[in-house]
């Protein structure tokens, strides 16, 4: 069963631009609100979950990379263990500005670790890094003012008190 702990303090919408991908031919757990890029077989996108995406020398030049080719956000949870006849495909909110979507995760620094943080209104952020391997995690994200690395935006004030978690909203 997936362990779609995030779904715990996770809140948001949808948008107006819901899509679909295949699953993946070998099922692995997927929750709500994972973070997806894709792969094509059979002239069909296949979804892939965002620690799935090789890592390139450094967590900068990773996050760039990823950047380029993530698809969205999953909608939908896939239970490896327990899908007999899974759904072919897994709905997910298109990353495009202006669409609607928007969802609570936690923040992370640049090594994976748990970082209560402050922002403002619009503070970009990027894909959070695992804190035990050279990979992405499908669903943290890092604070960010690097302009090619931000992939959300902080859709209102933090206050304050430094928070763990971080409503967003697509950047681009």
């Amino acid at each position: 069963m997936p362990q779609c702990l995030q779904n715990l303090h996770a809140h948001g919408q949808y948008g107006n631009d819901i899509r679909q991908m295949t699953v993946p031919d070998t099922l692995v757990d997927i929750c709500p609100g994972d973070f997806l890029i894709s792969t094509t077989v059979d002239s069909q996108k296949q979804a892939k979950l965002m620690s799935a995406f090789t890592w390139d020398t450094n967590l900068a030049t990773t996050q760039e990379a990823a950047k380029l080719v993530f698809e969205g956000v999953s909608l939908q949870e896939i239970d490896a263990d327990l899908c007999v006849d899974p759904a072919a495909c897994i709905p997910y909110a298109k990353y495009r500005q202006g669409v609607g979507f928007d969802r609570s995760y936690t923040i992370v620094d640049a090594t994976g670790a748990d970082e209560p943080t402050t922002w403002i209104e619009g503070q970009g952020f990027t894909f959070g890094k695992d804190p035990l391997t050279n990979a992405l995690t499908d669903n943290t994200i890092q604070k960010t003012s690097t302009a090619n690395l931000i992939v959300f935006r902080a859709i209102q004030d933090s206050g304050s008190t430094a928070t763990a978690v971080a409503r967003v909203e697509f950047a681009s």
